[in-house]
């Protein structure tokens, strides 16, 4: 019975130093693994939540999914969460060691987790199977039903054969039931397939629906994919609507008026541009370009002809580089006598605009009054007698040959503006002093409206000089001097 005791203790004492020697390497090496890693799993050790050590498949593995500059152990849940949702958010047990395996909420998916944790070290093991291709098949099956837009298959008979879950809404909200899928689109239209095609569906509250289908051939199947085309389409009409409403706007304009878009054709002009250019309506809304539009002008001696030798094409891309500037006006002499005023200006998105005015009577009055200024020069210059015309500011308008030569002086051809001061000061070089000549010097620069003023102002050199103010039309005030070889010195009238 001694002896058998004896044997259990020494039995005791030996299991003891096992465990002992156990828990010593257990505490210096990290957790043993709960089965051995295969090639394809990956090990990350952690303590304290850093990332200790990793063998070659862990390393990658961070590194692919992990983004590789992070790798703590909150890097690592961050990758495998997706998948398990319980990986825990930090590291630690509540005992002094514990295993935890983790599966992925997917049952088809191989994939596991197991965290072997000891004190403050954890040894996690992971391997992430890629989804089976049965997966990926069914992934773009759900993207096609749950897609926003309809998508349906005809077979060769054009009978439905398959549509997604958009299409049946459609459908249903259109009052059609569970009954045999129906045709909701004309794609009769689209036989080539080449190019998409626009087509509108009416709705029972009134609304209609447009889309723009497309179509692919797969086998003996061809599948239809119909996009949302609204939003384009009221974008149209607005733009169509808003067209009509400047045309309107702009037909009232007396200006003749022609915009290109980008692509310099003519998407826009009014009735007087007709009348100016006496091109048709036919022809300006068939959209020609701004080429062809130069062209008729040219053919109908709108538009004249390049003053320089260069040919006409390349007086028209001068043109349309001018306008593209905001530098093109210019005046057309036309051989029935009227003058057109063509200016061209750039607008948004690469527009540009012609605009057209009809300036004959302008010119005609310009011509006229320029002629009747050309008489009265030349009707001031054949008196004997020195005058000068000066406006109600004081500005000169104009003075003949004999005050010029008087003077000697010519204020046409001064830098700045010659005004009656000016002209004072170089009177009074050559007066004298005397109350007649400050009488004069008043009634020249007086800032209310001159009054008749005329006597006799005594010469520093070739005796005496009669002056007279005579104010006319307008404000303007009339100087003439007439020299006197034996005058009596008087007061001013």
């Amino acid at each position: 019975m001694f002896d058998s005791s004896i044997d259990f203790l020494l039995v005791a004492l030996g299991m003891s130093a096992v465990f002992l020697t156990l828990g010593f390497l257990t505490l210096f090496l990290g957790p043993r693994p709960a089965k051995a890693a295969t090639v394809s799993e990956a090990v990350c050790i952690y303590r304290n939540g850093i990332l200790i050590e990793a063998n070659p498949e862990g390393m990658r593995q961070l590194a692919v999914h992990g983004g590789g500059s992070d790798t703590n152990w909150r890097a690592l849940r961050s990758m495998l969460s997706d998948r398990f949702p319980d990986f825990p958010q930090n590291q630690g047990t509540s005992q002094a060691q514990d295993i935890t395996i983790l599966a992925p909420t997917d049952s088809r998916d191989t994939s596991f987790v197991t965290i072997d944790q000891t004190n403050d070290t954890a040894r996690v093991t992971f391997s992430l199977q890629h989804p089976e291709k049965t997966d990926t098949r069914r992934i773009e099956t759900d993207i096609s039903l749950r897609a926003p837009y309809p998508i349906w298959t005809c077979d060769a008979q054009g009978s439905i054969s398959w549509c997604n879950d958009a299409y049946r809404d459609l459908a249903a909200r259109m009052g059609y039931g569970n009954q045999t899928l129906p045709q909701l689109f004309e794609t009769a239209r689209n036989q080539d397939g080449a190019t998409p095609f626009r087509t509108g569906i009416a709705m029972p509250d009134g609304l209609t629906l447009w889309f723009d289908v497309a179509r692919i051939s797969i086998g003996s199947k061809t599948v239809f994919f119909a996009s949302d085309a609204n939003t384009v389409v009221y974008a149209e009409m607005a733009q169509r609507n808003i067209v009509q409403t400047l045309s309107k706007t702009f037909s009232q304009l007396p200006t003749g008026l022609a915009v290109f878009d980008r692509g310099r054709k003519l998407i826009l002009f009014n009735p007087p541009l007709a009348t100016f250019t006496g091109l048709t309506p036919p022809f300006l809304s068939a959209t020609p370009h701004i080429t062809d539009f130069f062209d008729q002008l040219r053919e109908k001696r709108i538009a004249p002809q390049p003053k320089s030798s260069k040919p006409w094409q390349k007086h028209v891309a001068d043109i349309i580089h001018a306008t593209e500037a905001g530098q093109f006006n210019e005046s057309w002499e036309l051989p029935d006598g009227k003058t057109y005023r063509v200016c061209g200006r750039p607008l948004q998105d690469g527009a540009i605009a012609l605009m057209i005015d009809d300036i004959t009577a302008e010119m005609t009055l310009t011509r006229r009054f320029r002629s009747e200024i050309e008489v009265a020069h030349a009707a001031i210059d054949a008196l004997d007698d020195p005058v000068a015309l000066f406006s109600r500011s004081g500005d000169h308008l104009l003075c003949n040959t004999s005050y010029r030569n008087f003077w000697k002086v010519d204020p046409d051809s001064t830098f700045a503006d010659y005004t009656i001061h000016d002209a004072t000061t170089l009177w009074a070089g050559e007066i004298c002093d005397s109350p007649a000549w400050r009488a004069f010097e008043e009634a020249a620069l007086t800032d209310s409206p001159r009054q008749l003023w005329t006597g006799t102002l005594p010469l520093r050199r070739f005796g005496v000089m009669q002056a007279t103010l005579t104010p006319i039309s307008g404000g303007a005030t009339l100087v003439t001097f007439r020299r006197a070889a034996e005058v009596k010195i008087t007061q001013p009238a």
